[in-house]
């Protein structure tokens, strides 16, 4: 489903230019929310929330000529 979305995303983009939309595909790895209560892993391994959406602003208050097309945000150590 994330590769779907992604296409979705690209195709938008796309089909929005002449109208001056501009489309992000988000692309997060593991985020430290409620999904992974119970999970016996440090807080490390996770990208906190806030700076997921502290990015997202930041993609946002671009100037507008300027778009962030793909914003991939991911754990330090890797994925888990």
């Amino acid at each position: 489903s994330k590769w779907a979305m992604l296409g979705m995303t690209k195709c938008l983009r796309e089909e929005l230019k002449p109208h001056y939309v501009k489309v992000t595909s988000i692309l997060p790895g593991a985020t430290l929310t409620d999904s992974w209560a119970g999970v016996d892993l440090p807080m490390e391994r996770f990208v906190r929330a806030e700076d997921v959406a502290e990015s997202v602003w930041a993609a946002y208050n671009l100037s507008p000529q300027t778009v962030v097309e793909e914003l991939i945000i991911r754990p330090q150590l890797g994925d888990i």
